[in-house]
């Protein structure tokens, strides 16, 4: 008797297997072609970002001079670009100098072990002092002071290799900081190389959209080309929405994490609040490495107790602020499942490093879009949703409302 698996049609079977494989080998070749394919992906979602005020400046303007609103689109990405990587740089160059230390002089940051012991070796010296007392003493007293000098002599040992060890992490962890940001102002010549060609390609875009708005309508049949035509509106006003609320998110909780670090003295608060305003970009993860590092550096700089509070705190931030202040503000304007954003983020991450996770959502919310306006396509757009039924999906992608 044949399984349900064998009645399947033969080019059902291969369909499936064809789109596996398409998918592996368009992953690939991304994975591949990320030198050009980085530049090219976020020039377009720029040029979709500041069309409308490059619109809106052309519309007010002479036709001679119509060319204002390009100048205009183009001067406020430079703008950002510009006080993006001052904070960059400030940030950077306030944790190199915060962690100018190596092994020899790591142990400054941590609290002494040992109750009036020397750092340079005083649990070694109480030892000694026990020993000299202990044989001044008669016979009886000889063996319980023996006895004593090793107890403390064990206890200074471990106190020694315990504190040894820590000194040994807040090393590891201040060279990792202060490489990760030497790392960072070295890169920031190639960065800015990058955006140099980000520029220009976003500029020729704007350029460009026009003739290849007519192009898209003399080659498309009126109905293909008019959802192109809605597609494309519906995603520059979700990715214009998206980045401002993210934006928002991200500020709103830079300012709490810098007012509770305030409380605890924790220093390097503009590089705690950047990081937070940054990874606030990146779905799940990005809080998570702008929690724990915060927490890591009070434990350094103070205290286990300190540490613990400040964790707390800011674990209480990101519950608030993850479970009830951003799905409120965020609405619909994404529309993706939970479970395919972080899917998609660690697929986009695997294919570009950091540009693919901070682009995992833009390009994922885009991709369901374009589905949702493709007959055939329609299931994967509903896959990718947080709706359950083709007429929510249609609610959400139907407009830019």
């Amino acid at each position: 008797m044949n399984s349900e698996a064998s009645r399947l049609p033969p080019s059902r079977t291969r369909l499936w297997l064809l789109v596996v494989i398409t998918v592996i080998l368009a992953g690939w070749a991304l994975h591949a072609t990320a030198t050009f394919m980085v530049p090219i992906v976020f020039s377009m979602f720029l040029a979709l970002l500041v069309e409308p005020l490059d619109r809106w400046v052309a519309e007010r303007m002479p036709e001679k001079i119509s060319w204002l609103g390009h100048v205009a689109a183009m001067g406020a990405i430079l703008v950002a670009l510009l006080v993006f990587i001052g904070l960059i740089s400030m940030a950077a160059q306030q944790v190199v100098e915060r962690f100018p230390f190596s092994n020899a002089n790591a142990g400054s940051l941590l609290p002494q072990f040992g109750s009036g012991s020397d750092p340079q070796g005083g649990s070694a010296d109480v030892a000694a002092g026990a020993g000299a007392t202990a044989t001044e003493s008669d016979a009886s007293s000889l063996a319980a002071g023996d006895a004593t000098s090793d107890t403390r002599v064990s206890s200074g040992r471990f106190s020694d290799l315990f504190s040894g060890a820590l000194q040994s992490l807040v090393s590891r962890l201040g060279d990792w900081a202060s490489g990760t940001a030497m790392q960072i102002l070295g890169a920031a010549g190639a960065t800015l190389g990058a955006a140099v060609l980000v520029f220009f390609l976003t500029l020729i875009m704007l350029i460009e959209a026009p003739r290849w708005r007519e192009k898209t309508e003399n080659v498309l049949a009126a109905s293909a080309s008019r959802k192109a035509a809605d597609s494309t509106a519906i995603i520059a006003d979700r990715l214009r929405r998206y980045l401002l609320t993210r934006t928002l998110l991200g500020v709103v909780t830079a300012a709490l994490y810098a007012g509770w670090l305030w409380l605890f003295g924790i220093d390097l608060l503009v590089v705690w609040a950047l990081l937070a305003v940054l990874m606030n970009f990146i779905p799940t993860f990005g809080s998570l490495v702008a929690g724990v590092l915060p927490v890591i550096y009070a434990f350094v700089q103070k205290d286990p107790g300190t540490a613990f509070a400040v964790g707390v705190g800011i674990f209480v931030i990101e519950q608030v602020m993850g479970n009830y202040v951003d799905p409120r503000v965020q609405g619909r304007q994404v529309s993706l499942s939970s479970l395919v954003i972080l899917i998609a983020l660690l697929v986009w991450g695997w294919v570009w490093g950091i540009a693919g996770a901070i682009l995992a959502v833009p390009i994922t919310m885009a991709a369901m879009i374009i589905c949702a306006h493709v007959q055939s396509l329609r299931p994967f757009a509903l896959m990718l949703s947080n709706s359950t039924d083709m007429d929510a999906l249609d609610r959400q992608v139907s407009s830019t409302d």
